[in-house]
């Protein structure tokens, strides 16, 4: 009797373009949790793609035209080429691209190397009349999926009506996913009683009492309250004139309970790991992105009652607003937690899997 014969998983890649900080592989990352049982790989041009083998994941870097030095012309030959060359090695059944912005050269790659079917994971809550033109690469996809946004109700941008497959807010750390305030804590290496804030505004220099991480952290100081930074330079800037930890952990919303309050930038993620998680927040949106209106998302979080918010923390009454939070951030946090609909992460899956499901399109192993 021979031996017998083993089927190997069906394969998805899952592929994040370059974008700023983490948040396209976290979501990707949020995907993969769900798609157990599958050969799940991710083919990225973040240079942070490495926390992705750190969670039991295999990946491969694509370098990205900024971090190469190309011009565009150059680099967009040699992302074809790579692109083909790793669909041919591969030979996936799903390819989910996570990204605003298909690159140029992933429909030739499809066709280059068919078989596999296409998915365009693409966060809404775009600036009005900005990214207009992608749109209609649209029909490079068989689906589009749309990881749904708590401020969706408010948004104005070019993806409201399309026909996408909505889920709801997609976190790669959900509620259960929580860690206890003295285990999380402890984990971090924080005082174990201290009132404390995770400050997570970007990169920016302590000492610049002018910008709005050393209002925060000015503020905290004065209301008696630790400031828990993620960047090893503040920390190092702050010295010991004020009250500053480095934190460093991904994911470090498990350990939201280790923080009484946060300011935050107000991202895709950000944003909805500390509404969907409780931890009560000052959000300070990012008024310089080309695409992600965070504005708009922040002004719909302060009318709701779910957030505080400001847009310049160096002219604005920080102490008071950092007050206040302390003072109204749970019942805020509570409220937020009440509108939450889900993670939208298991329905995103489930989608990637009847995909995955469908008769096979030619792809040969």
């Amino acid at each position: 009797m021979g031996p017998v014969a083993t089927h190997a998983p069906p394969r998805v890649v899952l592929m994040s373009s370059n974008g700023t900080g983490m948040g396209h592989l976290t979501r990707l990352l949020a995907y993969a949790q769900g798609l157990e049982g599958l050969d799940v790989r991710f083919l990225s041009m973040s240079t942070a793609v490495p926390v992705v083998g750190q969670l039991g994941h295999r990946y491969e870097y694509l370098p990205s035209r900024g971090s190469t030095g190309l011009r565009a012309a150059t680099w967009r030959r040699l992302f074809l080429d790579r692109l083909v060359e790793y669909l041919r090695r591969t030979r996936p059944d799903v390819v989910v691209f996570d990204g605003t912005h298909p690159y140029a050269g992933m429909d030739l790659a499809r066709e280059a190397v068919p078989g596999a079917r296409w998915v365009w994971s693409r966060r809404a809550m775009w600036r009005p009349d900005r990214n207009v033109d992608q749109l209609a690469k649209e029909s490079w996809f068989d689906l589009v999926l749309e990881p749904g946004d708590l401020a969706g109700a408010s948004d104005r941008g070019a993806t409201v009506g399309r026909d996408a497959r909505r889920v709801g807010p997609v976190t790669l750390v959900d509620t259960t996913d929580l860690q206890d305030r003295a285990t999380a804590r402890r984990e971090l290496g924080l005082p174990a009683d201290a009132p404390l804030a995770l400050v997570s505004l970007g990169a920016g220099n302590i000492n610049d009492t002018r910008g709005d991480l050393g209002a925060v952290v000015a503020g905290l100081s004065a209301l008696g309250v630790g400031a828990c930074v993620t960047q090893a330079a503040i920390a190092e800037q702050a010295g010991t004139s004020l009250d500053v930890h480095h934190v460093q952990d991904f994911p470090i919303s498990r350990r939201f309970a280790a923080f009484d309050l946060a300011v935050s930038a107000a991202g895709y993620n950000s944003f909805h790991e500390n509404l969907r998680l409780g931890l009560p927040t000052l959000f300070v949106p990012n008024t310089r992105t080309n695409l992600d209106d965070q504005e708009t998302r922040v002004e719909h979080a302060v009318r709701a009652g779910w957030a505080l918010g400001a847009t310049d923390l160096a002219a604005a009454p920080t102490q008071s607003l950092l007050a206040d939070l302390l003072d109204r951030g749970p019942a805020m946090a509570a409220t937020a937690r009440a509108a939450d609909p889900g993670n939208g992460a298991p329905a995103a899956a489930d989608a990637i899997r009847e995909l995955v499901s469908l008769p096979s399109t030619g792809a040969v192993r």
